[in-house]
């Protein structure tokens, strides 16, 4: 850009003293000349032929620039919008300029980085990442329930005229991060084994009714502690093809999450149903929902929860991710909707079929 300008200060000084001896030798050829060109003569003597000068030279330098550099403003434009493009996540635009000069070659190292991205996106690189970091995060939290475990203990341990009714507490808060250490530490081994494909499949003919109902029974104090009621409308008999202690994890998972963003309403609504060659459970909560932000990410790795209050345990997010592989090796879906009147949590499973796996 200066060498232009420094171009264009060049062209218009030469165009500027070009047009000072034409005017020149006009004048001295001239025998007569009209009364307006005797006025605009008298008006340029009078500011003298620098200052005339000046004011021809300043704008022509400036427009000549503008000319000069036309071009590569709008390939500058093509390029801004090729990289707005890029950071909103559209690896595969390409900005189109042949110049084989500097603007070229930045064009070409943009779409470079595109190409790259795409490439890394492609492999998983980022989702590699997050699950890297995901599994970082995890051991992490272990430190923090280990920590607490270890303090109540060493209270005990070193306060010998300690009561037996604060013994009691202690151990017992013990018991609950102990409790808390235990959950982290098998959602770890489960992630780990979920992430590298190490999860052994057992094929069977499973229930899926009466798994729902089960886990009903089981999971009816963490509805009761919630003040939650529980409406179930399943068909009975509804059969797939899987491993039954997998699947009840899925949908754990699911019943669990609906208490978590239902906690301000009454009930929790279980749909089970078969819709054409798919088996299909709905678990429905009411409540604040899921904000829109949030909504297509409840399923990622990296996804975390915030807490909702101070009373409730911090929730890690991996449940959903861990469900939804389990779902994707059986050969189905699981999807989310919400609003600000009800929350759907869907598992789609093939009837007929059975998951990739180790039998």
């Amino acid at each position: 850009m200066i060498l232009f300008f420094g171009l264009s200060m060049l062209l218009s000084g030469v165009l500027s003293f070009m047009l000072y001896k034409i005017l020149q030798i006009y004048y001295l050829s001239i025998k007569y000349e009209y009364p307006r060109l005797t006025r605009i003569r008298h008006y340029m003597r009078e500011i003298g032929d620098m200052n005339c000068f000046l004011l021809v030279f300043i704008p022509l330098s400036f427009l000549l620039f503008f000319f000069l550099t036309r071009r590569y403003a709008a390939s500058f434009r093509v390029i801004s919008n090729g990289i707005n493009q890029l950071a909103n996540g559209d690896f595969n635009s390409r900005i189109e300029i042949r110049s084989k000069d500097e603007v070229g070659g930045l064009a070409s190292d943009v779409n470079l980085a595109s190409e790259k991205l795409r490439q890394a996106l492609a492999r998983g690189d980022f989702a590699e990442n997050g699950k890297e970091q995901a599994v970082l995060n995890l051991i992490h939290d272990l430190r923090a329930p280990l920590a607490s475990a270890m303090s109540h203990l060493n209270l005990i341990l070193q306060d010998e005229q300690m009561s037996g009714a604060q013994m009691r507490l202690y151990a017992s808060n013990a018991m609950t991060k102990s409790q808390r250490l235990e959950k982290r530490i098998d959602e770890l081994d489960e992630i780990m084994r979920v992430t590298y494909g190490k999860v052994t499949i057992d094929i069977k003919t499973v229930d899926l009714s009466e798994l729902l109902i089960q886990l009903n029974e089981q999971l009816s104090p963490l509805f009761k502690k919630n003040r939650l009621k529980m409406r179930m409308n399943v068909t009975p008999h509804v059969m797939v093809r899987g491993d039954g202690e997998l699947l009840a994890r899925v949908f754990e998972n699911l019943l669990t999450n609906a208490v978590r963003y239902g906690k301000k309403g009454v009930f929790i609504d279980i749909h089970c149903g078969m819709d054409a060659s798919d088996a299909v459970v709905q678990a429905v909560c009411y409540g604040d929902g899921i904000p829109p932000e949030e909504l297509p990410h409840i399923f990622d790795i990296s996804y975390h929860r915030d807490k909702a209050g101070p009373d409730e345990e911090e929730d890690t997010g991996l449940g959903l991710f861990i469900a939804q592989n389990i779902v994707a090796q059986h050969h189905g879906t699981i999807t989310a909707q919400s609003n600000v009147i009800r929350t759907l949590l869907e598992v789609r499973l093939p009837r007929n079929g059975a998951p990739e796996g180790h039998h």
